[in-house]
């Protein structure tokens, strides 16, 4: 159901453009806005994307500076799509995609990568330098085809790269077939366009090169014809000619139409396609609280006595509970506990070993007697129904408390379950070491508008941002400002989580611990200012961040170095942002598993300063430039590696200022985006999924659909249905009541644990699900006979399997 966008290097794919823009680099890339709308919408900001170079995956992020993408409308019509809502408006009328535009690619990927730099096609940007080396007076702001090919000739500078066509996408044979199609038509001087009949293989040509033009009942308008007939000699700027193009082309001896075209136009040309990048999806982007499976509000143990939903309110409808819990002595009291403080006389009570095997007690880790390792619990009734009716007349009630069946730790220790209610109550959720976490995809942010992050000037001025990135006073929310290393802009459906989080540490501050209040939150926009921990989940160390504005993109934007801290880039990947405060007070590292990695996604130190020297080094790879200089242009077209050209980087500032200064090459009217959310997201049913996929193949022209309907049934449907056909002979039977697994039924036919009913725990349906679906596919889509036919042989399989030929009911003519 994720779709495939463009086969490796296939011709109107991605093309490749070097540059950055505020929300991208260390592997984070963009591309048009108009592309990711008519996508239908699979690209989301944030969404992973898995590319062909450089690296593997990446997310992507919007740049509305690049260029879009060229459509080929239902009525024959070709156009490019510039603009968002000529986008929206033309989504439904197109028939195919011809070229996906540009995918904006930072030169610190290919660094980082070590990945040689690949051939960049003619772009503004480079254009733009050489028009200023030969003049200041050329108009840099070309939009009139006319006027492009009289700069060129004036000037002696390429023709600009609007509107310069994608000749090295097709041969000379196919050149000669679209200039006798064009020589068929004729210059119409009132509507300053190049008439052609709608006719022949001349038509499909012109739409390969990206040539846009209107189909108006039998006719093709070309309204850039001019720069289109100018460089191969058929038009010399009054009137249409074939004797020059005809000799040329004649005694030309390569294949290739750019080399003709370069080599016989009277104005210089530059190579347009560059490099295609191949592309398909990968994860969607999220913005979702940390949940542990199931869910739970509690670290407290109740083992079966809370039912399927493990409620501590059920288990408390019994007088006392056995479970394992820690054990704790009070020297005071002089009897055993489970918390470090005993309710009864307000002493610290110490933690004491037993032996599980022989059950002598002490303080050493092997028992003195038996030779075992002694543990620091034991199996202990608890009397849960006081415990419960003590913590409500505490901190009041909530309906559904959910604890946990037992605790995963070397010591057992439970938390108090005045927290499990009040976290109920404010329906938030706890983690396996006691903090309250919300995930989120990573997304790099160095500069930013206070509109982009809903904050007004005067909070940011408040915040220190006084001045924007080019130094001028702050006042308006139009301005770029250079955003603070450790400050972070949050997802809006982040902020609501914390904010509920925030009100849960009040609630426990005040109404558990008897002090004041600390946050006091009305609305989101009050957690301005406030400190979070971010944290990776293979790592232990935490970073600490300011929320300084929110975005409705389900991303964290953040500074790269503070996502290179957490020893991330933006490959895809998400983190947890946790409310300082609840992390402080209710993180414990006695909560952890004992199991090897328990330590990991703990944050047992937390980074307070930041240090850009110490953070993971691809943050030292981001270029800081406004532009690239023409002769790293013409390194690519020598494959050189990037380390060979030398242009300015982090690692370049470290040690002098790395806090500011940073430059980006392409701007963005507004990082959050056009599309928040991934159309995958939104659909439930996986043949919805498969059905918008393939949809979408059948638009692209840089992929066949037949190859992508092959790749879902052999990649995904086939090795699902195989799967799980093996998992139905090696099958365990559940209880629905107690969830106990059983590798046989036992003989009295029911569970021994509780007499619940046992279920098969792999069904008919879920080995036949994806059966039928991939036999319409291969037969829709035209897949290869061996294809077929293995799903054929598989079905029969599988009927086989479930169909009992002696309750079958045959009539004696099938004998006969």
């Amino acid at each position: 159901g994720r779709p495939i966008f463009s086969a490796p290097s296939a011709k109107g794919g991605f093309r490749l453009r070097y540059g950055r823009n505020r929300a991208s680099g260390i592997a984070a890339k963009s591309i048009h806005p108009a592309t990711m709308i008519l996508l239908d919408e699979f690209i989301a900001t944030g969404t992973q994307v898995k590319v062909e170079r450089p690296g593997k995956g990446c997310i992507i992020t919007e740049c509305d500076s690049i260029e879009g993408p060229l459509v080929k409308l239902k009525n024959g019509s070709v156009i490019r799509v510039e603009d968002v809502s000529i986008a929206r408006e033309i989504k439904n009328s197109i028939s195919e995609i011809l070229f996906l535009g540009d995918i904006l690619i930072s030169y610190g990927d290919f660094l980082q990568t070590n990945t040689h730099l690949y051939p960049a096609g003619y772009c503004e940007e480079w254009w733009v330098q050489e028009a200023l080396k030969i003049s200041d007076k050329i108009n840099l702001n070309l939009k009139n085809p006319d006027e492009a090919v009289e700069i060129s000739k004036k000037y002696n500078i390429p023709l600009h790269p609007r509107f310069t066509y994608h000749w090295e996408d097709i041969g000379i044979e196919e050149l000669k077939i679209m200039v006798d199609w064009l020589l068929d038509g004729y210059i119409d001087n009132n509507s300053n366009e190049l008439v052609v009949k709608n006719r022949g293989d001349g038509k499909r040509i012109l739409e390969l090169i990206g040539t846009p033009h209107i189909v108006d009942s039998d006719n093709v308008r070309i309204r850039e014809f001019y720069p289109l007939l100018y460089p191969i000699r058929v038009y010399d700027g009054k009137k249409l000619t074939r004797k020059e193009f005809q000799n040329a082309i004649e005694n030309f001896k390569g294949r290739d139409a750019f080399s003709f075209v370069e080599r016989f136009s009277p104005i210089k040309l530059r190579r347009k396609s560059g490099t295609y990048i191949g592309a398909r999806m990968g994860r969607p982007e999220k913005a979702k609280e940390r949940k542990m499976q199931p869910p739970v509000h509690s670290l407290f143990p109740i083992g079966n006595y809370g039912g399927k939903e493990r409620l501590i309110n059920l288990a408390a409808e019994n007088d006392t509970i056995n479970v394992e819990i820690a054990r704790y002595y009070c020297l005071k009291c002089k009897k055993y506990v489970f918390f470090s403080v005993c309710p009864e006389c307000n002493e610290n009570a110490v933690l004491r070993r037993i032996c599980p095997s022989c059950g002598a007690e002490s303080d050493k880790e092997m028992c003195q007697r038996c030779k075992s390792h002694t543990i620091l619990y034991e199996k202990m009734d608890i009397k849960i129904k006081d415990l419960w009716k003590n913590a409500i007349k505490r901190v009041g009630s909530a309906e559904k408390v959910k604890g946990v069946k037992g605790m995963i730790s070397e010591y057992k220790i439970p938390e108090h379950l005045e927290k499990g209610i009040l976290r109920a109550r404010n329906d938030v959720y706890v983690f396996k070491d006691g903090t309250i976490r919300f995930d989120a995809t990573d997304a790099p942010m160095t500069h930013f508008r206070a509109r982009e992050i809903n904050t007004d000037i005067e909070k940011l001025r408040e915040l220190g941002y006084e001045r924007d990135y080019l130094g001028n006073e702050l006042n308006d929310v139009e301005q770029i400002i250079e955003l603070k290393v450790q400050d972070v802009i949050i997802p809006i459906k982040g902020a609501e989580y914390l904010m509920r989080v925030s009100h849960f540490v009040d609630e426990m501050l005040e109404k558990f611990y008897g002090v004041e209040r600390f946050y006091n939150i009305r609305n989101i926009k009050d957690l301005t200012g406030h400190l979070i921990i971010g944290l990776a989940p293979h790592t232990s160390a935490g970073i600490i961040g300011r929320i300084i504005g929110f975005t409705e993109a389900n991303v964290c934007f953040a500074h790269p170095y503070w996502h290179a801290a957490k020893r991330r880039n933006a490959d895809g990947d998400e983190d947890a942002i946790m409310l300082a405060l609840d992390t402080l007070i209710n993180f414990s590292q006695k909560y952890l598993p004992e199991k090897r990695g328990g330590k990991m996604d703990a944050p047992l130190v937390v980074t307070t300063i930041m240090d850009p020297r110490e953070v993971d080094d691809e943050a030292h790879k981001i270029e800081i430039v406004d532009r690239y200089p023409i002769e790293f242009y013409e390194r690519t077209w020598e494959f050189a590696n990037p380390s060979e050209v030398k242009i300015k980087t982090v690692s370049d500032i470290l040690d002098s200022n790395p806090f500011s200064g940073l430059k980006f090459t392409h701007s963005t009217n507004d990082i959050t985006g056009h599309i928040l959310t991934s159309k995958y997201l939104k659909m439930r049913n996986m043949g919805d999924k498969v059905k918008a996929q393939l949809e979408i193949a059948e638009k692209i022209r840089a992929i066949n659909e037949r190859d992508v309907a092959e790749l879902v049934i052999n990649s995904h449907f086939l090795r699902d249905t195989y799967g799980n056909l093996r998992a139905f002979s090696r099958q365990k039977f559940r209880c629905v009541n107690c969830n106990a697994s059983y590798r046989r039924i036992p003989l009295i036919g029911k569970c021994t644990k509780c007499g619940g009913k046992l279920l098969l725990t792999v069904t008919q349906g879920s080995i036949e699900k994806y059966l039928e679906t991939s036999i319409k596919l291969a037969e829709k889509y035209n897949c290869s006979e061996y294809l077929k036919q293995r799903l054929m042989l598989l079905k029969k399989e599988i009927d086989n399997m479930f169909t009992n030929d002696l309750s079958k009911q045959i009539a004696l003519a099938e004998f006969m």
